[in-house]
């Protein structure tokens, strides 16, 4: 990695704690020695003179009471550093993993940070809608033993330059969350993540829509560690315009009773592309895996890669409207 990248992260860091500048320069420093993610170099060649400066936090959602805390994740890290230090890019998406995460934790310059305490209960969901420039957005969220909470991501990533979206759930015992989310991007080359780390006898359900952008990679994963953990994950996608899709969704761990449920949607049109990839385990863990990917157009209709008997689907609307959960909340986002 450049000189100059180097420089520019250690003068973007030097107000943060001292844990953090370390940990930003040094995934620069070893970057190069980790492997490599597909595409990326469509991202890298864009963030090699990056602005990095700490982003506007007006539209961050900010709570620092007993019943839960949230926080800009550039103010976390000052105020909560006992959680943030052996949890930012740790348990979820790791900063080890390949050369893009590594340049994602050094360039990370806005986010959100959420931390529900154990046996906490909340009643309404926590509404993330951030609007921000960055690059590189980076969500943490905590949830401990116990805790139920919904949280709802829907923000506006206003950047044009290539954007990898990060959003990391660690989950202790017993704990119960849903996610949902839909952002939008304007950027044409879009990466999201949406990670996990769940403790036993947690569960996770997700439901969310792909962005609807011109080349997206969306990635999906969970450690499911220890028994009766249970990861859930409902996605949607419309693709026209020539656009590129791809999904993956893997899980990792071990457990009695531990399985994990991929349901995806998509609907194409002719000129476009979207790839739902195989449900799987990252190291051929014996884990309970059920998946079912649904793909149409308006003459065609492939479930699980089988095509069906021929079908005459007017619009996208028709068939989201008689394949999807009814009432469920991607049904009212699609």
């Amino acid at each position: 990695m450049k000189k100059e990248l180097l420089k520019i992260v250690q003068m973007a860091s030097r107000d943060q704690p001292a844990w953090l500048q370390k940990k930003r320069s040094l995934a620069l420093i070893l970057q190069e020695h980790f492997s490599k993610a597909e595409q990326q170099q469509k991202w890298l060649t864009k963030w090699e003179n990056p602005s990095l400066e700490i982003n506007s936090d007006d539209s961050a959602l900010i709570h620092d009471g007993d019943d839960y805390v949230a926080l800009p994740i550039n103010l976390a890290v000052q105020k909560y550093p006992e959680l943030l230090q052996e949890n930012l890019m740790e348990k979820a998406v790791r900063w080890q993993e390949n050369q893009l995460n590594a340049t994602h934790l050094a360039l990370m310059d806005a986010g959100q940070f959420i931390y529900v305490p154990d046996n906490t209960e909340l009643k309404s969901p926590l509404e993330l809608s951030l609007v921000t420039k960055s690059n590189n957005p980076h969500n943490l969220i905590i949830v401990g033993a116990g805790a139920k909470v919904s949280v709802v991501e829907e923000s506006r990533y206003q950047t044009e330059q290539p954007i990898y979206a990060a959003t990391e759930i660690l989950m202790g015992t017993g704990a119960q969350v849903k996610f949902y989310q839909d952002n939008h991007y304007q950027s044409d080359f879009v990466r999201q993540a949406v990670h996990a780390y769940q403790a036993r006898e947690s569960v996770l359900n997700i439901e969310g829509i792909i962005p609807a952008v011109s080349h997206n990679y969306n990635s999906f994963y969970s450690f499911l560690d220890g028994s009766n953990a249970h990861w859930n994950v409902k996605l949607a996608s419309l693709v026209n315009n020539a656009s590129q899709r791809k999904v993956t969704t893997q899980v990792d761990g071990y457990g009695e009773g531990t399985s994990a449920d991929v349901r995806e949607w998509g609907w194409k049109t002719p000129n476009s592309q979207l790839e739902w990839g195989k449900l799987a385990t990252v190291d051929g863990e014996p884990l309970e895996l059920h998946q079912q990917r649904v793909v149409a157009s308006n003459k065609t209709l492939l479930i699980n890669n089988m095509p069906r008997n021929s079908v005459d689907f007017s619009s996208a609307h028709d068939f989201f409207e008689e394949y999807l959960p009814i009432k469920s909340w991607l049904m009212e986002h699609c």
